[in-house]
């Protein structure tokens, strides 16, 4: 890893749409199974943020 707080590295696109997060990002945002995330298009750059428990409702209503 480079600078603090930055990380580089592949993930795959399995067939059914599935995305393996590597376990350095997964323990960084604390991620555990069944937590959500928000996947947003900043131009050509795909930005992924937790969602915390109370949001998720918020984001199921507005996405599209």
């Amino acid at each position: 890893m480079g600078r603090k707080g930055r990380f580089s590295g592949l993930a795959s696109v399995h067939g059914d749409g599935a995305i393996i997060i590597p376990e350095q990002v997964r323990s960084r945002l604390g991620l555990k199974p069944h937590d959500h995330l928000l996947f947003q298009l900043k131009g050509e750059h795909i930005v992924a943020s937790k969602v915390r428990d109370g949001s998720k409702e918020y984001y199921a209503r507005v996405r599209g």
